[in-house]
C-alpha cells in the first residue's frame, strides 16, 4: 500500500500541489486524472523522490522508506533515453543496471511484442515518437519491478498500440503489481482502472473506487430516442434540462421521475427507445470541478 498524506508544492507563489491526499491498494492499477497543468506530474515526482514535499509524507507499505531502485518502474512524461545507440543497447544498459539475470531472451520477446523486433540496431533518434515511447515502457518494465508509475503513457500511441499498452497493464496487474498512471485522457482510465483521484488546479476533486465514482457523482440522464428523427426538436423537450446528440436527446433526470418523464413524452410523439445513459467519467469531472467552484 501506497500513502500519500497532505503533501503540498509550491513554485514561488505557484501552488502546484495542496494538501493532497491518496490511498494506493496493492495490485489495483489507480488514475490520477485531471486537465493539463492540474499537478499530475508535480505529484508523481514527489512520489518518485525526485522532488521534495513542502510538506506532507508518503508512505510504502507503512514506512517513509522507498522500495529498492529495482522494485520501483518509473516511465516519466519527458522521454530519456540515450539517442545515439541502438534499441537493444538501451534496454541491455538498463538492464544491467538493474541487475535483470540473463535479459537478451526478454528484450526481444518485448521488442517482438511491441512491433519493434526488427529495430533492434536502429538507434534510438531513428525511431519515431511513438516507437520510442514503446521503447521507454519496455523499459520501465523490464527488470518486472513491484510497483509501475506511468505519467502520460498513452502519449504518442496509436490506437492499436494504446490498446496493446492496457492489454499489458492489465496483465502486470494480475500478477499482483501496483500501477499508478497519470492521464489526462480520461477515456482510457475509465477502461482501465480500478481506483481514481481526480485533481484540478493541484487540489484533489474526488478519490476512490472508480465504480462507486460513477454510479455517485455521476448526473443521471435518460437517453430518448424517437421514432421519428423531426420530434428530436419538438417543444416537449423545453420542460427539462436537455440536449440533442447523435439522434437522441439525454434528459436530467434530476427534479423528475423517470416515469413523469416518459408519460410526457409519450402524450406527444412515439418512443423508439428510452435508457439510461451512464455519465462518462470526464463528464462526472466536469460535473464536480462546476460544483466545486459555485
Amino acid at each position: 500500500m501506497i500513502e500519500i498524506k497532505g503533501i503540498s508544492k509550491t513554485y514561488d507563489s505557484i501552488v502546484a500541489v495542496a494538501n493532497l491526499d491518496m490511498m494506493i491498494q496493492p495490485g489495483r492499477i489507480y488514475g490520477f486524472l485531471g486537465p493539463n497543468g492540474a499537478g499530475k506530474t508535480t505529484a508523481i515526482r514527489m512520489l518518485m523522490n525526485i522532488i521534495i514535499p513542502d510538506e506532507g509524507s508518503i508512505l510504502f507499505e507503512g514506512g517513509d522508506q522507498r522500495p529498492p531502485a529495482n522494485k520501483i518502474g518509473y516511465l516519466p512524461e519527458e522521454r530519456g533515453l540515450y539517442q545515439k545507440i541502438s534499441v537493444f543497447e538501451t534496454l541491455q544498459y538498463f538492464a544491467h543496471l538493474r541487475s535483470v539475470p540473463h535479459p537478451n531472451d526478454k528484450i526481444k520477446a518485448y521488442l517482438q511484442r511491441f512491433d519493434l523486433g526488427t529495430r533492434l540496431q536502429s538507434k534510438v533518434s531513428e525511431l519515431s515518437k511513438g516507437n520510442q515511447q514503446k521503447l521507454q515502457f519496455i523499459n520501465t518494465i523490464l527488470h518486472d519491478p513491484q510497483y509501475i508509475v506511468l505519467d502520460e503513457p498513452f502519449s504518442g500511441l496509436d490506437p492499436v498500440n494504446q490498446l496493446l499498452l492496457k492489454e499489458i497493464l492489465e496483465e502486470l496487474k494480475q500478477a499482483g503489481k501496483t500501477i499508478i498512471f497519470s492521464s489526462h485522457q480520461m477515456d482510457q482510465v475509465e477502461k482501465l482502472c480500478d481506483d481514481v483521484a481526480l485533481i484540478n488546479h493541484g487540489q484533489l476533486v474526488t478519490a476512490g473506487e472508480l465504480k462507486t465514482i460513477m454510479q455517485s457523482e455521476g448526473v443521471q440522464r435518460l437517453q430518448v430516442t424517437p421514432v421519428n428523427a423531426k420530434d428530436l426538436t419538438h417543444q416537449c423537450f423545453s420542460a427539462f434540462n436537455s440536449e440533442r446528440t447523435n439522434g437522441s436527446v439525454f434528459i436530467e433526470i434530476d427534479g423528475h421521475s423517470k416515469q413523469d418523464i416518459i408519460a410526457t413524452l409519450n402524450k406527444s410523439m412515439d418512443l423508439k427507445s428510452v435508457k439510461l445513459a451512464e455519465p462518462s467519467l470526464e463528464e462526472i469531472f466536469i460535473h464536480l470541478v462546476q460544483g466545486s467552484q459555485s
